[in-house]
């Protein structure tokens, strides 16, 4: 009888593994959303710095503020920090799609 009840227990905790596992999967692939990289130009208003343009565009992307504007500065081969308005920039976005731009 002690078998039988070792076996069974064995049995329903073997299946809880396995259901459990799959349940977590599922979960997990659900939640998990995709951020594509992106590229766009933009044109540098009065006002704007590196900071607050990685702080609009670095969403999603997992990088830290300092690592996304190293980044854009490479991007654009810039030496400096200096911005001007009427400059443009190629900046990296993170998305499910591309923006849509009119």
């Amino acid at each position: 009888m002690k078998k039988y009840c070792m076996m069974l227990v064995l049995f329903v905790m073997v299946l809880s593994c396995f259901f459990g596992k799959t349940l977590v999967m599922a979960s997990e692939e659900e939640n998990s959303v995709v951020y594509e990289r992106y590229y766009t130009d933009i044109q540098i208003e009065k006002g704007d710095t590196l900071w607050s343009i990685a702080k609009t565009y670095n969403q999603n992307s997992g990088m830290e503020i300092r690592d996304y504007i190293r980044e854009v500065k490479q991007m654009n081969r810039m030496i400096s920090d200096d911005i001007e308005a009427g400059d443009s920039l190629t900046i990296v976005y993170f998305a499910q799609a591309p923006l849509q731009i009119n």
